[in-house]
């Protein structure tokens, strides 16, 4: 019974149409919590307004948490995951939203096809950072990071309506790192108007 949900799932993905929708702007940020088991709320109180995800972290146990940010109507998400090699894995919970069901689930040995996460869910109509799941580690050196999931349309978002919203840009994509170097993801890039455009070509001419 669950191969043929989570085939029929699959059609869906499949089924879906690839281009910019109301999650345009959407962002897909990390947290990483000292942890070796965390609810879905165990991440609070980040929420990417006032309190920023923890993305520089010290070795040991940690949970990793995926968000989806700067949303509007969201029902689904596909990422994938890179983690150092010297991270050692536990295991993942992917049961964060309503009716949430997953297609793939992430696991060694990481990567655009292992390594990603298909989930579709109950339509989240609310605009505030939306948890997805979390993932359970022995951190060690270097990062965790995500990267173009293998599966149709790459890394994305979906829309209610199946309205597929990709996203290509490393900065909307979070990374948490054992020291420096992680990524937030919080705030998207800002696109540049025409008029902007114009003025920076007047400079020029």
């Amino acid at each position: 019974m669950r191969y043929a949900l989570v085939m029929a799932f699959m059609a869906v993905l499949l089924a879906t149409t690839a281009f910019a929708g109301v999650n345009d702007r959407a962002t897909l940020p990390l947290h990483g919590k000292a942890s070796s088991f965390e609810p879905c709320i165990g991440y609070l109180p980040v929420d990417c307004v006032s309190v920023p995800p923890d993305v520089d972290i010290a070795a040991g146990p940690t949970a990793i948490f995926l968000f989806v940010f700067n949303h509007v109507r969201l029902g689904g998400v596909q990422t994938a995951f890179q983690p150092n090699a010297s991270w050692g894995y536990t295991f993942s919970l992917w049961d964060c939203r309503g009716n949430q069901l997953n297609a793939v689930t992430p696991a060694p040995p990481w990567g655009p096809t292992a390594g990603s996460i298909v989930s579709a869910f109950d339509c989240v109509q609310n605009t505030e950072l939306c948890v997805i799941g979390r993932m359970f580690f022995i951190a060690n050196t270097g990062c965790i990071e995500q990267v173009q999931s293998g599966f149709p349309f790459g890394t994305h978002v979906i829309d209610c309506n199946g309205v597929v919203d990709e996203i290509d840009d490393p900065l909307r994509l979070g990374k948490v790192c054992v020291g420096p170097g992680g990524n937030t993801a919080c705030v998207p890039p800002v696109a540049v108007e025409p008029a902007t455009w114009g003025s920076i070509k007047a400079q020029y001419n």
